[in-house]
């Protein structure tokens, strides 16, 4: 299976993946409104600041590289020696641009740092956060697993039977998963849920004291694969993190 989903926001979600139709049905929830959101701001800062250091460095060497050598560098100063004392002419007086070429670079930073990104962030936000999940995928460090025949578990819920195999904790980065043989034909629904118990959290609170307040888990979660029958052949592999 090589289909690819991503939910509207950048946001911890469950998601249900249902197979038993001529296509697969897709659904994405929120386990919380007010909950974690990601941004792509930071990436988008440090590609800045990057851009920012190479152009310095570039601009920087191509000064020094290509700048002729001054004439106090090439004529000996005329030096009038009498007795054990001497005199040297003037020095020469620092040129204004010089002085003002620390200011510059700072100024430039600040744009590229802080100014640019803003931009960046403001106008293209929606665009860029839709590609959150992908580029925490990407910077993920994940884990593998391979589920065989003697992995399957079976239970009765309500008098139903359910037959599955579980990746009973993930913090819901990433789930790329590919089944073969019996495993691909019995799949029926792939879900991820969040454990479902709550969390104290800061909650700020104007001109007083931020207090503790219990909110839904979006943090830890586990993923079930579900199947109509026992798969004996084949296998599923899962990539998560």
């Amino acid at each position: 299976m090589v289909e690819t989903y991503n939910g509207k926001s950048p946001r911890n979600a469950r998601i249900k993946i249902d197979y038993t139709g001529e296509c697969p049905s897709v659904q994405f929830k929120y386990p919380r409104k007010d909950g974690f959101e990601g941004s792509m701001r930071g990436p988008i800062t440090a590609v800045c600041a990057i851009l920012a250091i190479i152009g310095y460095l570039f601009f920087s060497f191509g000064i020094s590289y290509g700048q002729p050598m001054s004439q106090n560098e090439t004529q000996i100063n005329d030096t009038n020696v009498s007795n054990d004392s001497y005199e040297e002419s003037d020095t020469e007086k620092i040129p204004l641009k010089e002085l003002l070429k620390p200011l510059k670079i700072l100024t430039i930073f600040y744009l590229f740092i802080f100014v640019l990104p803003w931009i960046i962030d403001k106008i293209f936000k929606k665009k860029l956060n839709a590609l959150f999940p992908i580029y925490q995928a990407w910077k993920a460090s994940k884990k593998y697993v391979e589920f065989k025949a003697k992995d399957i578990k079976t239970s009765n819920i309500n008098g139903k039977k359910e037959i599955y195999v579980e990746i009973p904790y993930f913090e819901n980065v990433i789930l790329k998963y590919e089944a073969t043989k019996d495993f691909s034909k019995y799949l029926t629904i792939m879900e991820i849920k969040e454990h479902n118990f709550k969390t104290k959290e800061n909650h700020k609170r104007k001109k007083k004291k931020s207090i503790k307040v219990k909110k839904q888990n979006e943090w830890y979660w586990n993923a079930k694969f579900y199947f109509n029958k026992i798969p004996k052949d084949g296998k599923l592999s899962v990539v998560f993190k």
